[in-house]
């Protein structure tokens, strides 16, 4: 058996092709069914987040499964292969398996050390299991990764000062607007990332909180955590009108904030700035906001240049963090190795190095 991992992520791929290949959450039970049945797998597994969309999967030895996944990605999709291909990668065996300990870490995320990836990662694991779309050697593998992120944790400093996108973002209306204390803000979803938004706007002593989401009740719910606002959704376009910061996180599969929206809100706002922040993939809100005058519209790519000005303290993690990487590989390969007995599986050699993805 092979084990392979084959995808796009925030390294290879904008969040304008990442969107595209993104798998909606309700989808993403059959989709993996799908993606077994049709490419003929052993098991297999879809993780789907802002920053990458992969797909885990043991297969038989010695035929080309890859050309079957990516026919999958454009059929389910309907995209071309050429619009995506040259910016996937694939990873093979022990690498495969140490890309997804890195992953499952925070190490291969945009934000090194950022924890939601782990729950991402648990999240897709759940999915797949429930779907019956993984069997002995994907359950080990990601029941490993997930332990093995736990001790990088515990191990090592790696999430010390650590960052999440949410706090990133609220960072950047920081860098865009200074003090935030008298200024409102609206946050358009209510899941783990609008719950920390929430956390982090409080933290900044932000007073005038709005929260909308398509189902009401969990506005008011999450709004009630933090005194804020709830806004039913069919109404928060017009409560914009008052609005500085809009953080969009809602992950619908359309736009939810366009361009005439923006264009004809305008004057009602006479002309006072209106910043927006898009951490959904795919997006919240078009492109085409950004033509607006007196409208800023920023996406998650944007973040980047955020995030990189903390990453000196965790990158001196990252030596320790391969080692148990790298130590945590060798246990799986050797269990790998007994149950599936063949010369592509052996266990490498000191010599041979451990070779991590960082």
């Amino acid at each position: 058996m092979d084990l392979i991992v084959i995808g796009i992520n925030h390294k290879t791929a904008p969040v304008e092709i990442r969107e595209k290949l993104s798998f909606p959450p309700k989808e993403i039970i059959e989709a993996n069914r799908l993606l077994k049945e049709s490419v003929f797998l052993k098991e297999s597994l879809i993780l789907s987040t802002c920053n990458r969309v992969e797909i885990y999967a043991l297969c038989d030895r010695g035929k080309d499964y890859l050309s079957g996944i990516k026919s999958f990605l454009s059929r389910y999709h309907g995209l071309s292969l050429s619009e995506y291909e040259e910016r996937m990668y694939v990873r093979e065996g022990r690498d495969a398996v140490e890309h997804l300990f890195s992953v499952a870490a925070g190490l291969d995320s945009m934000v090194i050390g950022e924890m939601e990836i782990s729950g991402q990662v648990k999240k897709a694991y759940q999915d797949a299991r429930q779907g019956l779309s993984t069997g002995k050697v994907l359950n080990r593998l990601f029941e490993k990764a997930l332990n093995t992120a736990k001790k990088i944790r515990t191990k090592t400093f790696i999430g010390q000062g650590a960052v999440s996108v949410s706090s990133v973002a609220v960072r950047l209306a920081e860098k865009i607007l200074g003090r935030l204390d008298d200024k409102t803000v609206l946050i358009i979803g209510t899941g783990a990332v609008g719950e920390q938004l929430l956390l982090y706007l409080r933290k900044n002593d932000v007073k005038s909180i709005l929260v909308t989401n398509r189902t009401l009740e969990k506005a008011q719910g999450l709004a009630d955590t933090a005194r804020a606002t709830a806004v039913a959704f069919e109404n928060f376009l017009d409560r914009l009108v008052d609005v500085d910061i809009v953080i969009a996180s809602a992950g619908a599969p359309h736009h939810i904030i366009h361009k005439n929206d923006i264009a004809s809100l305008m004057p009602r706002r006479k002309q006072q700035p209106l910043f927006i922040i898009d951490l959904a993939v795919p997006r919240d809100v078009d492109a085409g906001v950004n033509t607006v005058d007196n409208a800023y519209l920023y996406d998650i790519d944007d973040l980047k240049r955020i995030v990189d000005e903390n990453m000196s303290l965790r990158k001196n993690e990252l030596g320790d963090c391969s080692r148990i990487i790298g130590n945590a590989a060798d246990i799986f390969m050797g269990w790998m190795a007994k149950e599936n007995p063949a010369p592509s599986y052996r266990r490498r050699t000191a010599e041979e190095g451990v070779k991590g993805e960082m």
